[in-house]
């Protein structure tokens, strides 16, 4: 059986760019599983075909990338012939929905992955996102005709009238370094967050936890380092500045590779979004969440997060999904129940455990696999 996945996700910072790090990922389980898969995709302006194991460049697209991207692949991919497209969802509009309609009558079946649904929540302000969602809407009708399963990570059961395939985020464990972690004779508590600081975040809300926590006369000496960048990063700066947070919260920008390994190790517990309010939503799936198990830390979140639906809560801590300050004590406590008796490498290492049974990729991608096989007859 031969795939295509299709995406126009820039890969221009794959280094560190989790998204690109969960596709690379999943084409690696689709491999796993005894498939075949062709790639495309966008990278610094231009569209990336991968065919037959064979990379190369099709075509320059600009700044405006997706809509330029699908009227320039229509042209490459018109007469190619898959069993099966996997489609990582961007806002519809005619050149998109020419492409997967010319590929499903070419006699592919095609599924659809919405990393965030629903997506009118997430809608930017401005001129430009207007047209880009009412573009959306006037084709979405329509996918019934042309789709065979939108993939969610929700619970819906039906998206624009079709049956679902519900699935969770997972991660290429053999990318990812465990923590080594050394005890430490101090008493200090680091958090982290390792995201692209965006509205949904929400990380106003633990700088404001903090706040309270020391005026209230909190003892533990708190460390909260955040690394990435983001439209909200200046107002965070701004927030422990007026707030002399200073020796309380680090930023460092982007890190990958030894750097951002050695601020994991450092740590001891994963902070996740906080926002999600924000945007209407009440269930996670964020990448972030699954580099946290990973790396063998234990997790707080402000949201209702998937994996922990299946996984055993010892190592969450679920905290309101509002726009409240966050209680610094009952992390505080969290963090005294985990590491009060067990070492630090003990704890990462039962963390890194848990996530080989429930968020390797290839389990994760299990039930996507099991319908491709189930349902591997020509449309034609």
């Amino acid at each position: 059986m031969k795939i295509l996945y299709l995406c126009t996700w820039d890969f221009i910072h794959e280094q560190s760019d989790g998204v690109c790090k969960k596709i690379r990922a999943q084409i690696k389980a689709f491999e796993s599983y005894g498939l075949q898969v062709d790639f495309i995709y966008i990278k610094e302006n231009k569209i990336i075909y991968k065919e037959n194991g064979v990379e190369r460049e099709l075509a320059y697209v600009g700044n405006i990338k997706k809509t330029p991207a699908y009227i320039k692949m229509y042209r490459y991919l018109k007469d190619k012939r898959y069993d099966w497209v996997y489609n990582r969802y961007g806002l519809m509009d005619t050149f998109y929905y020419r492409v997967l309609k010319r590929l499903r009558r070419n006699g592919a079946r095609i599924l659809v992955e919405l990393p965030a649904y629903p997506y009118v929540g997430e809608k930017p302000k401005g001129l430009l996102y207007q047209i880009m969602y009412w573009w959306d809407d006037m084709y979405t009708p329509r996918l019934h005709k042309i789709i065979d399963r939108p993939l969610t990570y929700t619970q819906d059961t039906k998206i624009w009238g079709v049956p679902t395939i519900r699935i969770m985020n997972g991660i290429d464990l053999s990318q990812v370094t465990p923590a080594v972690r050394t005890e430490r004779c101090d008493d200090t508590i680091h958090l982290l967050a390792v995201a692209l600081m965006q509205p949904y975040q929400g990380y106003e809300r633990i700088l404001y936890g903090l706040k309270r926590y020391y005026e209230q006369g909190g003892k533990r000496n708190i460390i909260f380092h955040m690394v990435g960048d983001g439209s909200e990063k200046a107002m965070y700066e701004r927030i422990v500045e007026q707030n002399s947070l200073q020796e309380h919260v680090l930023f460092y920008g982007r890190k990958t590779g030894r750097e951002l390994d050695e601020i994991y190790n450092l740590c001891d517990i994963g902070m996740c979004s906080f926002g999600y309010y924000k945007v209407h939503a009440s269930l996670s799936s964020q990448l972030k969440i699954r580099d946290y198990l990973a790396k063998g830390l234990p997790i707080v979140a402000g949201v209702d997060t998937d994996v922990f639906q299946i996984m055993e809560k010892t190592y969450y801590l679920q905290l309101p999904n509002d726009s409240s300050s966050i209680d610094v004590d009952m992390v505080v406590d969290f963090y005294d129940r985990i590491y009060g008796t067990n070492e630090r490498q003990t704890v990462a290492d039962n963390i890194r455990k848990m996530s080989e049974k429930y968020i390797s990729m290839e389990a994760v991608m299990k039930p996507v696999c099991d319908y491709i096989r189930r349902n591997n007859t020509s449309i034609n």
